[in-house]
């Protein structure tokens, strides 16, 4: 049976996020899971927090918490997954985040990044280059301005979290997004799930794009 690995940035395992991911790859193969914040203390948790001028990630712990920290920070956690997976025979590795890392990483097997997929679809599918960017916190806004814009996409960035916002908060920020001009939203974070993205559509009328299910179906393909 073939092995597939997945790496998060959090705490493993991210079940939350396999249940929409399992049901498109189907169960003919053998999944994986790494956290980069594994075993990790209290006090290293604290070590890896974003400062000021860090770019920020979220995800979430083992206890339910959602936790930020720096993306250069977790760079060297984040190859002891990879090693750890090829030592155990995957195929393939896909990041449970929506980060872009950099070229930091390395591996001997294909490293399937979300946000790089994204990055090559959505000009191909927005015609007037207008988009509208979910990040779950208020100080990733400039960092996913920044990132969109500098691929020449017209952008407006919300913040709403994945881990605390419920869901009447969708349902308010689908109505304010219903007036909002744009080719489609992307849900700018891994942590986002389809029952989220079904109350935007719906309640929006947007085209909504989930990391989550998108690259899985890319993931199919390449297995």
């Amino acid at each position: 049976m073939k092995k597939i690995g997945f790496i998060t940035i959090g705490q493993s395992p991210r079940d939350d996020i396999m249940k929409d991911i399992l049901p498109i790859i189907g169960d003919d193969i053998e999944i994986l899971q790494k956290g980069a914040l594994d075993n990790l203390s209290e006090e290293e948790l604290e070590e890896i927090a974003p400062q000021s001028g860090d770019t920020v990630l979220v995800s979430s712990l083992r206890d339910g918490r959602s936790g930020s920290m720096a993306e250069e920070k977790i760079i060297v956690h984040l190859q002891r997954c990879i090693d750890e997976l090829e030592v155990c025979g995957v195929s393939g590795i896909m990041f449970l985040c929506t980060g872009d890392f950099k070229d930091l990483l390395t591996a001997h097997v294909p490293l399937i990044y979300p946000n790089r997929l994204l990055r090559a679809i959505i000009p191909a599918i927005c015609d007037r280059k207008r988009l509208v960017v979910l990040v779950p916190e208020e100080e990733q806004k400039s960092e996913a301005m920044a990132q969109w814009e500098g691929i020449g996409m017209e952008t407006s960035v919300f913040s709403i979290s994945p881990y605390t916002a419920a869901e009447e908060d969708f349902a308010a920020l689908a109505l304010t997004l219903k007036e909002v001009d744009c080719d489609c939203v992307l849900m700018d974070c891994m942590g986002y799930t389809a029952e989220m993205k079904d109350i935007l559509c719906s309640r929006s009328g947007k085209n909504v794009l989930l990391p989550r299910t998108f690259s899985a179906a890319v993931l199919k393909e390449l297995i």
